[in-house]
């Protein structure tokens, strides 16, 4: 019977064994969950944090978006009409060249030297008349 006494021994020594192992790993296994819980309670918080945020920096990024895209349009809107602008002139110039070309030739046409002589003529003839009349006022 010492050898039963042995065995009952062995395995009240290995049944201590294995619960002193199972605390551990229960420890740990508390250990783990709680570190589980507090990283899902950290990002909850994060999320919690920053999404307003990331929403509030979207819908800020789409007003941006949108008076670019309002920018974009009437810089188009600008450019059409500075274009129909310059065919306006273009035409302007076109429909009038010939009245241009006619009256530079004219102006170029012009005796300058004869129009001072002429001047000149009238000034001389005028102006005993004009020193005559100015003795009457």
């Amino acid at each position: 019977m010492e050898g039963t006494g042995e065995n009952t021994n062995i395995t009240v020594n290995g049944n201590a064994e294995m619960l002193k192992v199972d605390k551990k790993h229960l420890f740990w296994q508390r250990l783990s969950a709680l570190a589980v819980v507090a990283t899902f309670l950290v990002v909850l918080m994060v999320a919690m944090v920053l999404v307003p945020q990331v929403t509030a920096t979207l819908g800020n990024i789409n007003k941006v978006a949108k008076d670019a895209e309002e920018a974009i349009s009437n810089v188009d809107t600008m450019v059409l009409e500075m274009t129909d602008a310059s065919k306006n002139l273009n035409q302007l110039v076109g429909d009038n060249s010939e009245a241009l070309n006619e009256a530079i030739t004219n102006m170029a046409n012009v005796d300058y030297d004869g129009l001072n002589k002429a001047i000149k003529d009238l000034q001389d003839t005028v102006g005993p008349m004009a020193s005559f009349f100015s003795k009457f006022r």
